[in-house]
């Protein structure tokens, strides 16, 4: 389905496209970096079709989605899920949140606790206040869309597949933030 045909809600300046599917429990999907929802296997929504209403939100700025030109981090993109659900006229919708959008999600599941029923995370991290954040270098290389998607393609998989140096520091300050977190519980 082409973006122009898709619905689109008002979100604090910025329009989102999504594509909603009536029928079953809500479960919203967030994309991840750059991607779209025409980009998620039709195998996989079809399967996930059988039993919910989908709600396959493009975030601001892509996909047809359009922003207000300023600035925007996660939690905003929190705020555009949380706005959609609410603007549908869903009370508490299951969230899916892949890749970035797992982050997306989580900022949706603490900050807007009362519309989230359940919470799938797919290929994303937890992060927390010892995560290895990516470095300037590299952060700048996935955000830039110049040259053909081919290029852009190997840009992004030169960032992610380099060969890993095993950092015994990471591994221990991860073990010790899962120690620390594992027992928390979303509560609503």
């Amino acid at each position: 389905m082409e973006a122009e045909s898709l619905p689109m809600i008002e979100v604090d300046g910025a329009r989102i496209v999504l594509s909603p599917n009536r029928k079953g429990r809500p479960l919203v999907i967030l994309n991840g970096f750059g991607a779209t929802s025409a980009e998620l296997d039709p195998a996989f929504i079809d399967r996930l079709t059988s039993s919910h209403e989908l709600i396959l939100l493009n975030n601001r700025g892509i996909g047809g989605s359009t922003d207000d030109g300023r600035p925007f981090d996660i939690a905003k993109l929190a705020a555009d899920a949380a706005r959609v659900i609410e603007t549908l006229g869903i009370e508490r919708a299951s969230v899916l949140g892949w890749s970035m959008g797992g982050f997306i999600a989580q900022a949706l599941a603490l900050n807007y606790a009362d519309r989230v029923d359940k919470l799938v995370l797919l290929s994303t991290d937890s992060g927390g206040i010892e995560a290895d954040l990516a470095s300037p270098d590299v952060w700048s290389e996935l955000v830039d869309t110049s040259g053909t998607p081919s290029e852009q393609a190997r840009r992004c998989c030169s960032c992610f597949f380099q060969p890993a140096s095993p950092n015994p520091s990471t591994a221990n300050s991860a073990t010790l933030w899962l120690r620390r977190e594992r027992n928390c519980r979303l509560s609503s």
